[in-house]
């Protein structure tokens, strides 16, 4: 039985493993760690594997904050087909068997069109709320919704790979990397570089490989997680300092007094982000911004 209440607090870098959800992972992990205060930032859909940034105690604070970072995907987008999803959950709703090979000069063309501000339009079968609802259960209650507009950020859409053919199916495959903004939906990515190709596509793979400005390389697989007691997650927790990326100030006894008491300062110089990570002691105390109108530094993120 897990605990009831835990102190712990910091950031657990998670390798979800497809099959299963965003929220079930931190359903787990609120189990084994003990710790209420759980959350995510950046779901994946269950089908995706990859980076799932999990904050745990007053790291949750930060969720708005790690969401802000790019995220980084390695996918496989196959043309000749659409989905319902527009990735391989999802019934086929479109068909056009190739006859020969795309055009790789006009495909590589595609891409580079597709990075930049866009609006993007998501699938019926996504998290996406409208009045209230999420656009599946209009789906799944065949219920008539104006899909929304959506704006994205691409920061980079490439192929990675050749073109090649499915075994004995008519349809082309190529893998591609893409770094994007929050709240962008790679499989709609993957379908709209279909319809720039004049074809129905397909997301038929993706990884995450980076997120919240941690790597891969720096995640630990969920079912490893799983064996640890309380003192190997506390372990495996990244500081909340990691994920700051503002100007360190080391406070004075009495400035310390300010910030616990949420005062706002006016005598601290502005900096060129407009923002401070504070300490006191060497120990992280809290985030201030600084506010244009009333010229003078407010508490963002408190951490005591």
């Amino acid at each position: 039985m897990a605990k009831q209440t835990s102190n712990l607090t910091g950031l657990l870098v998670v390798n979800k493993p497809k099959g299963m959800t965003s929220f079930g992972v931190v359903a787990r992990l609120r189990r084994i760690s003990g710790q209420k205060k759980i959350g995510h930032a950046g779901t994946l859909d269950p089908n995706v594997d990859g980076v799932l940034v999990v904050a745990l105690g007053k790291a949750t604070k930060l969720i708005d904050l790690l969401q802000t970072v790019p995220k980084t995907y390695q996918g496989t987008v196959t043309f000749g087909y659409a989905t319902e999803s527009q990735d391989s959950d999802g019934a086929v709703v479109e068909e056009k068997p190739l006859v020969k090979d795309l055009d790789p000069v006009a495909l590589k063309a595609a891409f580079k069109s597709l990075e930049g501000d866009i609006i993007q339009i998501p699938p019926i079968y996504s998290a996406v709320k409208v009045n209230g609802k999420r656009l599946y259960e209009y789906a799944r209650a065949n219920e008539p919704v104006e899909l929304p507009q959506r704006e994205a950020t691409i920061y980079e859409f490439a192929p990675t790979s050749a073109l090649e053919w499915l075994p004995d199916q008519p349809y082309q495959r190529i893998d591609f990397d893409a770094v994007v903004s929050k709240g962008t939906y790679v499989r709609t990515l993957a379908y709209d570089l279909g319809q720039k190709m004049g074809l129905p596509a397909t997301m038929t793979k993706l990884t995450r490989t980076a997120g919240s400005g941690f790597s891969i390389e720096q995640a630990t697989p969920l079912d490893e997680l799983m064996e640890l007691d309380e003192a190997g997650i506390a372990a495996k927790l990244k500081p909340i300092a990691d994920v700051l990326p503002y100007e360190r100030k080391d406070l004075t006894e009495e400035e310390f007094t300010w910030v616990k008491n949420g005062r706002k300062i006016s005598s601290w110089p502005k900096t060129e982000q407009g923002f401070y990570q504070l300490y006191f002691e060497d120990q992280l105390v809290a985030v201030y911004r600084y506010n244009e109108e009333e010229a003078l530094w407010r508490s963002r993120y408190f951490f005591l």
